[in-house]
C-alpha cells in the first residue's frame, strides 16, 4: 500500500512539472508587439508614449504647461 501512494504521489509531481513547464513556453515573448514609441518632451525631456505626447511646432511636449512654455 505504501508503495502505491508513493507512486502516486511522484505521478503528480510529474504532471504538476511538466504542465507549468509547458505553461511557461506558451506565454508570449514580452508584448514586443505592443510596445509604444517613446518621445522626449522638448521642455524637461521627459519619456513619454507618443500617444499620450501633445505635438505642437513639430516637437512633442509632456503636457500642456510644457507645451505653452516652450522649449526649456
Amino acid at each position: 500500500m505504501g508503495r502505491i501512494i508513493l507512486i502516486l504521489v511522484l505521478v503528480f509531481i510529474a504532471y504538476v512539472f511538466v504542465k507549468s513547464f509547458l505553461r511557461r513556453d506558451q506565454r508570449p515573448a514580452a508584448d514586443a508587439d505592443q510596445a509604444e514609441h517613446m518621445v522626449a518632451c522638448r521642455h524637461c525631456q521627459v519619456n513619454v508614449p507618443t500617444s499620450e505626447a501633445l505635438l505642437a511646432g513639430g516637437h512633442y511636449y509632456c503636457s500642456e504647461e510644457h507645451r505653452r512654455l516652450g522649449a526649456g
